[in-house]
């Protein structure tokens, strides 16, 4: 092979290198202008989302309003911080990729702090509901109470000052077991051997500290009191009542659970059974079940 051929090959093979790299560098441009594209469409997609979260948290603020002043304050702050942000993201350009990672860190840490708000709000909520409801059964059983028959007058005279120590002190979660002679439970009047109630006195630092004796009264279903051997009188507002059953117990302002067993000593009637709790001299409970 001459030397003329030899450098035509060399030629050939240059040009054909060239050529190669060309267009693999065109190849390499286009994927790096789509990867691009994709980027920049995917960072305006993220800042709509920004934008989308930030506006439906300030909306919610707008429901979470509480009888709190100062927290009330507090969520007018942080709604005034998300109207700041999404003014921020408005002047951020779409291709500014650091600045939108940051406003997306922060409108996390508004989410966090509303729902932390939100939290707060439903257990304020809840304290409320619960004071209500307390408040009512208060109410209720005053109105029980002035409805009796037995000893009209003298709870009439002390209905006053028996609903202002229902608001300091009280029996909570009354449960009552109808037992049968094998202690099992059962609402059959010719099966009660004995009755079994239970609660928690609640807590109470103003209530007086020491020993003590808890009653319980049972009215039939025709209102008289069921009396046996461990039943006797006790007194109420400065006159004697009967009492069905009694407990000693010491009490030291904490939470206490009694439990007081009444033992039948003959057959019982169907119907409601009312049972009122006692304790101080005035009335902390009441509670019914019913014997078919």
């Amino acid at each position: 092979m001459n030397s003329t051929s030899k450098l035509l090959i060399i030629i050939i093979i240059l040009e054909t290198t060239a050529l190669a790299w060309l267009i693999w560098d065109k190849f390499q441009q286009k994927e790096d202008f789509t990867s691009v594209s994709k980027e920049l469409t995917e960072v305006k997609s993220e800042k709509a989302v920004i934008e989308e979260e930030l506006q439906s948290m300030y909306k919610q603020y707008d429901g979470l309003k509480t009888n709190n002043e100062e927290i009330n304050k507090q969520l007018d702050a942080e709604k005034e911080k998300i109207a700041q942000t999404l003014e921020q993201l408005k002047h951020v350009k779409s291709s500014d990729l650091y600045k939108i990672k940051q406003l997306q860190e922060e409108t996390e840490t508004l989410k966090t702090i509303m729902k932390d708000y939100i939290r707060q709000i439903d257990q304020l909520n809840s304290e409320n509901i619960k004071l209500h409801s307390e408040n009512t059964e208060i109410k209720k059983n005053y109105s029980e109470v002035l409805a009796k028959t037995e000893n009209l007058n003298t709870i009439k005279d002390s209905l006053s000052q028996q609903v202002k120590i229902a608001k300091v002190l009280k029996a909570e979660n009354i449960l009552i077991q109808p037992l049968n002679k094998r202690d099992n439970e059962t609402n059959r009047a010719g099966k009660l051997n004995k009755i079994k109630v239970c609660f928690t006195i609640d807590d109470n630092v103003i209530a007086k500290k020491g020993n003590r004796f808890v009653y319980i009264r049972i009215a039939g279903p025709d209102g008289i009191i069921l009396m046996s051997e461990e039943s006797g009188m006790f007194d109420y507002h400065g006159k004697e009542i009967a009492y069905s059953s009694k407990r000693d117990l010491v009490y030291n302002g904490q939470k206490t659970d009694v439990c007081i067993y009444w033992t039948a000593n003959s057959e019982q009637a169907t119907g409601k059974y009312d049972i009122d709790i006692f304790m101080d001299g005035s009335q902390i409970g009441q509670q019914y079940f019913v014997l078919k």
